[in-house]
């Protein structure tokens, strides 16, 4: 008769066992922090905050050509204002908050899109944990490691060197950022690939962003970008904070222009927030 046992796996067989164990768990330790697709052709309140009051500053899109996935994407206007500021935007919070994020959207330029010299468009927020708002409105400051952290991955024509809308980089606050050039104002920070990557007005892009917050006293901060799939720029070393305060706990994704002298539209869809890499749709 023959004899029925166990069948103890091969050495091989073994590591890839535990290699397919580890990819598991980590998955499930993964948290989905938000999707978006705008389908719903609703914000909800609960979910999404906005200055957008009028049709022409935004709203949800249903022409194809400005639709990536599904019937709808949402259109932000920085509208005209005869060369003084414009913006629009939308607005989540995840409170508290999280000390890693990648945050990964769809977006289109107009094909008229021309912001001038300055603009700025998504950004990701650390405020506090117990004040969602100490990250906004702190434009020409300086971070001081306990009240706010902010960067936003953007264009820039960078004085006219690229054409519009530009060549992609992370504008960032963060406490040991260079004062600028008027000698009394702390404005963002550039932090760019060696080799541009120019964007085109008119072409649907996938960006994904990852912010990550340095342990307090120690100098282990990042932020990376990936453009349709591929990885762009990749920066360490970061001191955001020097306190378990302050978290990142907000994404907005906005259109925002210093010197407004036309519409300038972009349209946003597929949007994903979590606690690992999301990747292109």
């Amino acid at each position: 008769m023959e004899r029925i046992g166990l069948r103890i796996p091969a050495r091989p067989a073994l590591s890839l066992l535990l290699a397919l164990f580890l990819a598991v768990t980590a998955q499930m330790k993964a948290e989905v922090l938000l999707t978006e697709d705008f389908e719903a052709g609703a914000l909800d309140s609960t979910v999404w905050g906005t200055n957008i009051r009028s049709p022409e500053r935004g709203g949800f899109e249903t022409r194809p050509e400005f639709v990536h996935g599904g019937g709808r994407s949402f259109r932000v206007t920085a509208t005209t204002n005869g060369g003084n500021e414009s913006g629009s935007n939308i607005t989540h919070f995840f409170m508290p908050g999280q000390d890693k994020v990648y945050y990964r959207w769809y977006a289109k330029f107009a094909a008229d899109f021309n912001q001038g010299n300055l603009m700025h468009w998504c950004f990701m927020t650390a405020s506090r944990i117990d004040d969602k708002w100490s990250g906004f409105g702190k434009a020409g400051l300086r971070p001081n490691g306990t009240d706010f952290a902010v960067t936003h991955l953007e264009p820039s024509v960078a004085w006219g060197k690229y054409p519009t809308p530009g060549a992609m980089g992370f504008y960032t606050y963060w406490p040991d950022m260079k004062i600028s050039n008027d000698g009394v104002h702390y404005y963002g920070n550039r932090f760019e690939p060696e080799t541009p990557l120019v964007i085109e007005r008119g072409k649907w892009y996938c960006f994904e962003a990852m912010v990550k917050l340095n342990e307090p006293g120690q100098a282990d901060g990042e932020q990376a970008f990936w453009i349709d799939g591929k990885e762009i720029y990749h920066q360490d070393g970061l001191r955001w904070r020097d306190s378990d305060v302050l978290k990142f706990n907000a994404i907005s994704l906005s259109v925002y222009i210093h010197q407004a002298r036309q519409d300038n539209t972009c349209w946003f869809d597929d949007v994903a927030i979590g606690t690992q890499y999301i990747g292109p749709k």
